[in-house]
């Protein structure tokens, strides 16, 4: 008889959102593989899919019966389990009893706590029929979905993405009695809705996707997905162009149907002459469409629309969808010509009707202030880029006057490019225009970063802006809420800065825009600002591979976070002069230095005029003066590999200090201020780039 049987799990629901399906497919998957784990039965592996109507999960090779185990069971302690003649107690005799085992199989054992009676108990393994029900009903209960709801009478506590209609779990050839949803498993699926809605037995585990498949559903994601690829990419070519690919668009297209079906629809070709994006967004956005290109990398008056495997009426199908995006092609139409009556330029003022945030003024103010920041911005980037980024600042928002994005529709996402497109018509600078397009970018973490001069300098101006603003007016980032996106801006700043090589001061830049709002800032906000926007270089320091301490050792200096590119460029040097065997020699003397100080709350900051009556003294006096010399030469050129060269020069004259005099010595009491001093210009030394007591020294 076969130790091993498959097992397969399926949930059948009313059509689930197309971002819903992955992720849950994946955690239903990693959820039973880890629960089997727990479980003590193993498998061969471990596949799941997923569709509109479905998530399932198939286990190979699973064993049918846990292993037989021995367990330590820990018993009462040796003073309840005996009386004082030595004989067992009733906490004893009810350990023994309770766990199945003679008295003479216990044993004494000494923990933490003391010491106890103990014994090894041999615990049977269960029938993987017994223990799948319960797994089945929690790991479907756990499944995460950014909504969920609840519908059903028999099971008034469960909640879903959507209804679950049917479930099946399979043993093999088994039924698995198991509950969900108030529904009993059993072994019907059902095939594609229209094309095969009727019941489908399923006999066993392993016939699973062939059977789908053959009920016009393509259950596996991946495979799905390819079969959509090359029915689009061949539809495309019957309309005499290429597919503009769109990976997120294929994605939700495949969660969007069981069994893809490509079909070709056209348009007018006189929308042709509207900004592209705002053709593909037409078709993106609520039709799911895909564009089609010629040769020339132009698009062509056509579109394909993936269908849900009914190529039945398909002519018909098609006119719908060309009625569809005819109607949201002449609502483009409508909103770009509206737009083009008035000039950018001519909208500024209009934009004092617009409140950027409840308390912080209207989007004119808004516009006012980035206009001063990226004037002061340009000035250290780039000053031939000002008058352009000034210009842009001024008319950047102005395309939310307009019916294209102030309409709210799907067009709402070209904010910024339809701004340069009005821009353009209207005469501006091709700087201008180009500022105006990018002054919107990174909007995620990937996006591309803005190329012009004048766009870097009002996306980095619009964003410290903002973050000072949200700031003021209380809406700071906790936790993992950020509704307003302080965070996404603050970190567009510092990729600016890092991947541009552009040095910038973050806490200057954000003490200029807290003074556009009027008035001096709070102390705490400033405080505030100051902990986020270290944090915000902590954060991509460590995307770049320096290590936490090495990171806290920067940014804890007295030049800190303030430079990120700055940060990087030490943090960089500091990795690479850690592999010096001398180096570590060095932390531990520094961190003797910075824990005497830190203990000794009188310690002067320096030792000006002092007399050194020790040659240990006078050794590291004299050494940190040269010491100091050179490196301000390598601070004011940012030769960081020289700072630290001229830090480690120092190991020495440290350790003979530390070795040859005591701090507090009872013979030279009058000292100890004048050697505590001389300690605190050796801290402020190294502490300008580098606090070395934040390294991690091995052992």
């Amino acid at each position: 008889m076969s130790q091993t049987a498959d097992f397969l799990l399926e949930i059948g629901v009313e059509e689930l959102p197309s971002i819903y399906a992955p992720p849950a497919a994946e955690a239903l998957e990693k959820g039973i593989g880890e629960e089997l784990a727990d479980l003590r039965l193993t498998h061969k592996g471990l596949r799941s899919y997923a569709t509109p109507r479905r998530l399932a999960v198939h286990v190979q090779g699973l064993m049918l019966r846990q292993p037989d185990v021995d367990e330590e069971a820990l018993g009462p302690s040796v003073k309840a389990a005996y009386d004082s003649d030595g004989k067992p107690t009733q906490a004893l005799l009810g350990f023994a009893r309770g766990k199945g085992i003679d008295l003479t199989a216990v044993r004494r054992v000494k923990n933490e706590k003391g010491e106890y009676v103990a014994a090894t108990v041999r615990v049977k393994g269960k029938d993987a029929r017994d223990v799948l029900p319960g797994l089945i009903e929690r790991r479907v209960a756990a499944l995460p979905f950014p909504k969920s709801m609840r519908w059903s009478r028999e099971a008034p506590a469960f909640r879903f993405a959507r209804p679950v209609r049917w479930v099946v779990a399979l043993l093999d050839g088994d039924v698995v009695s198991a509950r969900v949803a108030g529904l009993a498993a059993g072994r019907e699926t059902r095939g594609h809705r229209f094309l095969a809605p009727a019941a489908i037995a399923i006999e066993r585990p392993d016939r699973y996707a062939a059977l789908l498949e053959g009920a016009h559903v393509v259950p596996d994601a991946a495979r799905r997905l390819e079969t959509l690829w090359a029915a689009a990419r061949a539809a495309a070519r019957a309309g005499g162009g290429v597919l503009v690919e769109d990976h997120e668009l294929a994605e939700i297209n495949n969660f969007l149907v069981e069994k893809p079906v490509a079909a070709l629809g056209r348009f007018d070709a006189s929308f042709l002459d509207l900004p592209r994006e705002v053709i593909v967004t037409a078709m993106r956005e609520h039709q799911r469409y895909f564009a089609v290109e010629g040769s020339d990398g132009r698009l062509r008056p056509c579109f394909v629309a993936i269908l849900n495997g009914n190529a039945k009426n398909l002519a018909g199908i098609v006119r719908g969808n060309e009625r569809v995006l005819q109607a949201r092609l002449d609502d483009a139409r409508f909103y770009w010509d509206a737009d083009l009556r008035k000039s950018p330029g001519d909208r500024v003022e209009d934009l004092a009707g617009i409140t950027w945030l409840e308390g912080r003024g209207s989007m004119l103010d808004k516009a006012r202030r980035v206009e001063a920041l990226a004037g002061w911005l340009a000035s250290r980037w780039d000053p031939s880029a000002e008058a352009a980024a000034r210009r842009a600042a001024l008319l950047m928002k102005t395309d939310l006057l307009g019916e294209m994005i102030g309409s709210g529709k799907e067009f709402a996402s070209l904010e910024g490019l339809m701004g340069s497109y009005y821009a353009q018509r209207h005469g501006e600078a091709a700087a201008t225009v180009a500022a105006i397009r990018e002054h919107v970018l990174p909007r995620y973490v990937d996006d591309p970063l803005p190329q012009s001069p004048a766009g870097a300098i009002l996306s980095a101006a619009d964003r410290i802006d903002s973050v000072a603003g949200y700031f003021l007016a209380g809406k700071i980032p906790s936790g993992s809420e950020d509704p307003y996106g302080v965070r996404r801006a603050a970190n567009g700043v510092v990729r600016l800065a890092l991947e541009q090589k552009r040095s910038l001061d973050l806490a200057q830049a954000t003490e200029r825009a807290l003074a556009g709002y009027g008035g001096a800032a709070p102390a705490e906000v400033s405080a505030a600002l100051g902990d986020f926007w270290r944090g915000r270089v902590e954060l991509a320091l460590g995307d770049r591979g320096v290590a936490y301490d090495e990171a806290a050792t920067v940014l804890d200096a007295d030049l800190g976070y303030r430079d990120p590119l700055d940060a990087l460029a030490r943090a960089s040097a500091l990795a690479a002069h850690r592999r010096e065997a001398s180096f570590q020699t060095l932390v531990i003397g520094y961190k003797r230095v910075a824990n005497i100080l830190r203990a000794e709350k009188d310690a002067p900051a320096n030792a000006a005029g002092a007399t050194w009556s020790h040659p240990a003294e006078k050794n590291l006096a004299e050494a940190l003066t040269g010491a100091r010399k050179k490196a301000d030469a390598a601070y004011e050129r940012r030769d960081y590999p020289a700072v630290l060269d001229v830090l480690l020069g120092m190991r020495e004259a440290i350790d003979a200090f530390f070795t040859d005099i005591l701090i507090n010595d009872p013979k030279d009491p009058s000292g100890r201020l004048r050697r505590l001093g001389l300690l605190s210009e050796v801290r402020a030394l190294f502490a300008r780039g580098y606090d070395l007591s934040k390294i991690v020294v091995e052992g």
